[in-house]
């Protein structure tokens, strides 16, 4: 089984050269031709009135990225298939919207983009989603592949067991976003240690300004201060059981110091005082406007912020995005940040235009694509492609930079695998509020290991 990958982005992540396609693009577009039905290849050639014309429904989650990147792609679609139009379905509940209708075959779209992998890795061998696999090795219009322009982190995070149902849609860097200006007006810098950020949120409180805050009723977002903690306090080894466990790795796991360490300097930002007050009450648009006015120092938050809240920025308002420093009594003593590939586009099965809804993904993974997106929305894609000559802004560049310069992770699970919190509790949320200790979210854990673990293997000998 392949391992999960926790390195440092070399600069040719982002900003490297997407290698060359083997052919031309006249080639690569008889090679696509060829291996698709007669309705794809009617989109792609010839006069539409001789053709049969079809509406292919692009139904997608509408969050910090928007609408903007998805219209493009309607737009660049449309004027190269003059058969199809394409109609756009976009909502920030969309994860919500399209359960019923995909697993009850009601209303379904031809091509779906979602955040975080739990539905792919569900409709995938329940049958629910079109087997791409072969998409991979397929020529774009570009006459690259995705295989060859998709990042590692993306090509093992959209595999499960065995198979492709997705393609890679966004890459999600989450970390620290602080305020230049408060941090410049009061002589501060970013701090490279776990012990110095302690120090500085100390003197952030005496002078009556809230060290941090979050998008409270999303805990989760908090993700960008545990995952590299797991790598920080417990190496490598200890992640690789986490994401590839055996048998007799469980329950014991769920033991490993590594846990404690990460819960307690989880409770630490609430125990002393050190999130904004009111913080666990607010969205997060809320939270993020309450960063915006100066409320709060930093935020833990990912590189789509400054989109979502383009319309809200004030005049001439600086941030930059930074990773986890480490603590002292680390393990692995590298500043690390959250290098997320889990959002996916994919195509439902009960679509009426499979072979169309195919060039739409390839459309969508090609090299300008790909920097349209990045220009569009200010983040990354999870592809190997260039920025040059990109006019991008000062966050989006401290963005790229933190995925460039500084070690990141991302957790791949293997089928086998049962997570952090097999307990199924929310363990952000039981922390930040009090209602559980860092040790009894651990007892929870290790108690409910064994029967989760049994539950997982049914799920993998039942596909």
């Amino acid at each position: 089984m392949k391992k999960p990958i926790f390195s440092l982005l070399a600069i040719v992540l982002i900003l490297g050269l997407v290698l060359a396609g083997c052919g031309s693009k006249n080639d690569a577009g008889a090679a696509s031709d060829s291996g698709t039905s007669s309705e794809a290849k009617g989109a792609d050639s010839g006069s539409p009135d001789d053709q049969k014309q079809v509406t292919l429904k692009v139904a997608f989650f509408q969050g910090g990225y928007g609408d903007v990147w998805f219209k493009y792609l309607k737009e660049q679609f449309e004027a190269s298939h003059k058969n199809v139009t394409v109609e756009l379905e976009g909502s920030p509940k969309m994860g919500e919207i399209i359960v019923p209708r995909i697993e009850g075959n009601t209303n379904v779209p031809d091509v779906v983009f979602l955040n975080g992998l739990d539905q792919m890795k569900k409709w995938g061998p329940s049958g629910k989603m079109v087997d791409i696999t072969d998409l991979y090795a397929a020529p774009m219009p570009d006459g690259n592949t995705i295989q060859d322009t998709a990042t590692e982190t993306a090509l093992q995070s959209q595999q499960w067991l065995g198979k492709r149902y997705s393609v890679p849609w966004s890459q999600s860097p989450l970390g620290i976003v602080y305020n230049v200006d408060i941090f410049e007006k009061n002589g501060w810098t970013y701090p490279t240690t776990w012990e110095e950020m302690e120090k500085l949120a100390n003197e952030m409180k005496a002078k009556g300004i809230a060290p941090f805050t979050y998008p409270g009723i999303y805990a989760g977002y908090l993700s960008a201060l545990v995952f590299p903690a797991y790598t920080q306090f417990g190496g490598d080894a200890f992640v690789n059981k986490l994401t590839n466990p055996q048998e007799s790795d469980i329950p014991d796991l769920y033991k490993d110091p590594a846990f404690l360490k990460t819960y307690t300097q989880l409770e630490s930002l609430f125990k002393n005082g050190w999130i904004m007050k009111g913080t666990q009450a607010l969205d997060h648009t809320a939270s993020q406007m309450e960063f915006l006015n100066g409320k709060a120092a930093m935020i833990f938050n990912g590189a789509w912020m400054e989109n979502e809240m383009k319309d809200s920025l004030p005049e001439g308002f600086r941030m930059r995005i930074m990773p986890i420093p480490p603590t002292s009594d680390a393990k692995v003593k590298e500043m690390m940040a959250v290098a997320d590939s889990r959002d996916w586009g994919g195509i439902p099965s009960a679509s009426k235009h499979i072979d169309v809804a195919k060039q739409f993904l390839l459309l969508a993974s090609t090299e300008a694509s790909n920097r349209k997106f990045t220009e569009l929305t200010g983040a990354p894609r999870a592809f190997k492609y260039s920025i040059d000559g990109m006019s991008l802004s000062d966050f989006t560049k401290s963005a790229i930079e933190m995925l460039s310069a500084y070690k990141t992770v991302s957790y791949i699970y293997e089928p086998q695998a049962i997570g952090d919190g097999p307990s199924g509790v929310d363990f952000y949320a039981a922390i930040a509020s009090g209602d559980m200790t860092p040790q009894q979210v651990i007892d929870k854990n290790v108690g409910a290991a064994p029967d989760k673990w049994k539950e997982q293997q049914k799920t993998i000998n039942s596909k």
